[in-house]
């Protein structure tokens, strides 16, 4: 078993802080890098979460992260439900499928694909905003 390195007490390997004094245990400790070992990789905790490319960029997103399912967008009865899987898992099976030098660089390299994704999702709500009330307003005037 360890111990702390401030007070020496024993700890379990597994816990975080030292039951005695406080002290953070992790600090300094980066985990294994994982990346592109399929079902076998273990996803860090700063990779998951939503991902906006994903959800925004659908195929072309998955194409260039490793995440060949979200092809399944194609079909038009899947595209809106594989979107919304893609970005719930999206960052998940990207870090699975492809292999990054380290969780900075999966984050610097999907930052740009967010932000598109982010831009595509709002030009398509006003573009929802503006066509439906553009084609409803005169059908419910003229009917």
């Amino acid at each position: 078993m360890p111990f702390c390195p401030k007070c020496g007490k024993e700890v379990s390997e597994d816990a975080k802080f030292c039951p005695q004094c406080g002290q953070n245990l992790k600090v300094g400790v980066t985990p294994e890098n994982t990346s592109g070992q399929g079902e076998l990789a273990t996803v860090p905790e700063e990779v998951k979460g939503w991902s906006w490319g994903g959800f925004g960029l659908t195929w072309i997103w998955g194409v260039c992260n490793g995440v060949l399912i979200s092809l399944l967008c194609l079909i038009p009865v899947f595209s809106f439900a594989w979107a919304i899987v893609l970005g719930i898992k999206g960052n998940e099976w990207a870090w699975r499928n492809k292999k990054w030098d380290s969780i900075e660089h999966f984050k610097s390299t999907q930052r740009p694909w967010n932000i598109a994704g982010i831009v595509i999702f709002a030009i398509s709500m006003v573009a929802l905003i503006i066509i439906i009330p553009a084609v409803l307003v005169p059908l419910l005037l003229f009917a």
